[in-house]
């Protein structure tokens, strides 16, 4: 039988710096959103895509898409650029595989799940109809 000491084993564990962490939290905030991970299901299987590509396949109203999409170039996640009047957002290779990686693992957790109903959007991009996971 173990007993629990009673006192705390104290450390010294030094000043802590939370700036250095920025980035990942600007990324990680950037991430924590259902649209916006469906977003980047889509982006990530078609490489590029524009924004009036998404406002239909997400079913919410444009500037709603416009501003998730902001919300993902400002923390460096995506990448975007400009034809005409038409905006293009791809991956930025940088954080490719961290999403690759953060999706594949939401597919895995959802399939797992034994028929739990979520959001799902869907995409009619290239002319047919297709589900991107549940959220």
């Amino acid at each position: 039988m173990t007993s629990e000491p009673n006192f705390c084993n104290i450390r010294k564990i030094g000043k802590l710096h939370p700036e250095k962490y920025e980035t990942i939290s600007r990324i990680l905030n950037a991430l924590g959103n259902k649209t916006r991970i469906s977003i980047l299901e889509v982006i990530s299987k078609y490489k590029e895509v524009c924004t009036c590509e998404l406002q239909p396949a997400l079913g919410i109203p444009q500037p709603t898409v416009t501003s998730h999409l902001h919300k993902m170039y400002n923390s460096g996640i995506l990448r975007r650029r400009e034809v005409w009047r038409f905006t293009y957002y791809s991956l930025n290779p940088q954080y490719a595989e961290m999403v690759n990686i953060i999706l594949s693992s939401v597919s895995k957790n959802e399939s797992g799940k034994g028929g739990r109903k979520g959001n799902t959007v869907r995409t009619k991009i290239e002319g047919k109809s297709q589900t991107w996971g549940s959220f």
